[in-house]
Order: C-alpha cells, then structure tokens, then sequence
C-alpha cells in the first residue's frame, strides 16, 4: 500500500519534465519541494528548441544538478492501437517526425546525466524503432490505485520497484477502460488518454525521489 502520510522532502533536487502538459507525472516532486522545469508547446516552449545553451541559462545555472528527467512524447505514430496507419504514416515522413522528437529526450539525458530517466509510451513499436532505448517495462493503472486498464510502456533508467496500491479495474464497455471510450480526434479528448494516472505518478516519485544527490 502506498502510504499517502509519508512526507517526502525533495527541496534541493531538479527535475526536467519534457512534453508535460498536464503537470501529473511530475506534480508528487512538485509538492514535495523539486525544482520542477515543466516543458511543453502548449505552455510555449517547444522540446526541439532546447538546447545545451538553453538548458544552462534555464535549469542548470539556475539549480545546478538535474536529478530526474520524465518524458512523455507523443505516441500517435506508434501505438499498435493505430498500427493500420504506420505505412502511410512512414511514407509521408510523421514517423521520422516524432522519432525525432524521442532523440531530442535523449539529447536531453545525455547533455543533463540525470540519476535517472524514464519515457513513457503506450504498447507499439517505439523500441523497434529505436533500439538503443531498451526493453520496455510495462505497467497497468490499477497497479497504483487508478481503477481502469491502459498497459504502458517506459522505458529508461530508473527504480522499477514501486510500491503497489492495486484495485480492481473498472469495466465501462465492452474493451474495459474508460480510456477506450474516448473517440474522436480533438485536442481535449487527446489530452486526456494521454493524461498520465495519479496513482502511478505517485509511486514512481516514491521509488525514485530516494537517490543521493551527484557529488
């Protein structure tokens, strides 16, 4: 069960937060005293901007050592949910748009060398794509307290171990979750399947807000 008392102090620690939005994934270091540099076009800062200049004069002069980086690039050109589109997807150049977007994530971490690094992506083809990020690790909502199914993938360097608060998901139609109602191509509708879960936010910053900071 994860204890909702436990107080966490992380003032002092940095984290980059890329293609954030709605400020969930990183909203538990947020409260608990991070620096969080939260970084999206729609908050008018675009990640293909940011450069290693950038990065100094915005969040290393400013805080020094960046602890954790989290990204959650888009995934319309990669989830087997969408698989009939990735040929055409291909050939008009949208794929290698957004792989684009995923190097820019790892510029990011290898510019910054963070204590660790996770990027979220739903089930599909990411790291066939891209190889060098690794075997995915796969979790379920309701793992972490959030009542519904939606298996995701993340991918990087960070603790696994989080603490669990499982419930049982909730069936709202015929393919389960809530998630899979959810039609429709407009920009609300796509920032709230892509929303990250409270629940697991908040394990995640549990198993991973405990690293010593970089010397």
């Amino acid at each position: 069960m994860i204890t909702k008392s436990l107080i966490v102090d992380c003032s002092g620690r940095t984290i980059l937060s890329l293609f954030d939005y709605t400020g969930n994934w990183s909203a538990p270091y947020l409260e608990a005293g991070a620096n969080v540099v939260q970084i999206d076009l729609k908050h008018g800062i675009d990640v293909m901007e940011l450069s290693a200049a950038w990065l100094m004069e915005n969040v290393m002069d400013k805080f020094g050592t960046v602890d954790g980086i989290l990204a959650a690039p888009p995934c319309t050109d990669f989830a087997a949910s969408g698989a009939q589109y990735w040929k055409v997807k291909d050939a008009d150049g949208r794929t290698e748009k957004s792989l684009e977007l995923v190097r820019q994530v790892l510029r990011c971490v290898d510019f910054c060398k963070p204590d660790w690094w996770a990027l979220e992506n739903p089930v599909g083809r990411l790291h066939k794509l891209l190889p060098e990020l690794g075997k995915p690790w796969y979790f379920e909502p309701w793992w972490y307290g959030d009542p519904w199914t939606k298996k995701t993938a993340l991918y990087g360097h960070f603790n696994r171990a989080l603490p669990r608060n499982e419930v049982t998901p909730q069936r709202v139609c015929s393919q389960g979750s809530w998630v899979q109602k959810l039609g429709g191509k407009s920009e609300r509708t796509k920032e709230l399947r892509s929303a990250t879960p409270c629940g697991f936010a908040r394990a995640f910053f549990l198993a991973n807000c405990w690293q010593e900071r970089k010397q």
